[in-house]
């Protein structure tokens, strides 16, 4: 779909299932252990064992945590699997998901704009450097309606009794399943968490304050490029259902200079990261085989924490997830020119991916 017939296309009101929304903003507090023996002896009795004790403040209550407990939910299993062989069969195409009687926001409202440490590979190589070539042409836009809301911050553990050691965005293309890059997983770490905040805004879910869900598993591909830098989450929580989800298509080459695409994500550079930024309507200029992916090599924005996000666009109306943000690139052309784009990680190993996540989770 072009610009131009795009831009023709009317928001409709936004109509989510009241009764499922109200379940999902229940405010809950999940109690892990850290230890993996304590960990099948995790029970009701050790919660009822812990503590309440008055505070100073009126109305506030403190809970003290024995030292091998955090708060959240441990995730329960990783798989890096070999990537697929290029001429192995698989889907080129998924069907995105829309609740009945919601709402298509095609055109979100514009909002405006408000360090970790850096993030590496799982073979300890650091990511290659997002780049801004000339003016940020980065939007901040509000998440409201589908699908601007299954788009997310995901933050990622490595030590749970701790705070988050990164963040990075993630989208949801499954009932229960969110894509992501493998860079963003907490790979070789146990015990790890994640936690996926959809329409994040300002610290919480522009859906609800306990709207998100926690990560229960991942899968990714062995020793990964740029080409194939994805993953597939499992969250405990099917927010799919209630919010719908991106469907997905094979890049094709055929598509290459069409002005087409959208990236989303939450680059710390722009409003610290606590809102979402898009790029509208820019080609892809190149797709490379990197890998068992494909490098989809692209001039639109990005810094750190946009890692993740996707780059989609529009078929009939509908978004369709082609690849996934990843980083940046240089290649060197003869005899000194240097060209730097942005890439994300796209083609048949990540549509493998999606199925396996859409058929086993």
């Amino acid at each position: 779909m072009l610009a131009d017939e795009f831009v023709e296309l009317d928001n409709e009101p936004e109509q989510i299932d009241p009764e499922a929304l109200a379940t999902l903003r229940e405010p809950t507090l999940y109690l892990s252990s850290l230890t993996e023996q304590q960990r099948s002896e995790f029970a009701t009795e050790r919660v009822e064992e812990l503590s309440i004790r008055e505070t100073e403040f009126e109305n506030v209550a403190r809970v003290d945590l024995d030292e091998d407990m955090a708060v959240g939910r441990i995730g329960q299993a990783g798989e890096a699997v070999d990537p697929p062989n290029r001429k192995a069969g698989f889907e080129h195409e998924f069907d995105p998901y829309l609740p009945d009687d919601d709402g298509m926001r095609y055109h979100p409202k514009i909002g405006t704009p408000r360090s970790h440490e850096p993030l590496r590979r799982r073979d300890g190589e650091s990511v290659t450097p997002h780049y801004v070539l000339g003016s940020d042409d980065r939007q901040v836009f509000v998440p409201d309606g589908y699908p601007w809301r299954c788009i997310g911050k995901i933050y990622a553990w490595t030590d749970p009794s701790g705070g988050p050691a990164w963040s990075g965005t993630g989208a949801l293309v499954g009932r229960n399943v969110v894509l992501t890059a493998s860079h963003v997983v907490p790979w070789d770490s146990d015990p790890w968490m994640m936690r996926f905040v959809p329409a994040y805004w300002d610290g919480s879910s522009r859906l609800g304050g306990s709207v998100d869900s926690y990560v229960q598993a991942y899968r990714g591909y062995e020793n990964h490029s740029q080409g194939d830098d994805m993953a597939v989450l499992k969250l405990y929580t099917p927010l799919g259902d209630t919010f719908g989800y991106f469907g997905y298509k094979t890049y094709h080459d055929s598509w290459e200079d069409g002005d087409y695409w959208t990236k989303v994500g939450y680059p710390g550079a722009v409003a610290s990261g606590q809102r979402p930024s898009r790029v509208t309507w820019y080609p892809i200029i190149d797709d490379d085989n990197d890998g068992a992916g494909v490098e989809l090599e692209y001039r639109a924005d990005s810094s750190g924490g946009g890692s993740g996000g996707p780059v989609f666009g529009w078929w009939s109306g509908s978004p369709y997830v082609v690849g996934t943000h990843s980083g940046g690139e240089e290649e060197y052309h003869f005899p000194w020119k240097i060209a730097k784009h942005n890439v994300s990680a796209g083609g048949g190993s990540l549509s493998n991916l999606i199925g396996w996540g859409r058929s086993n989770w």
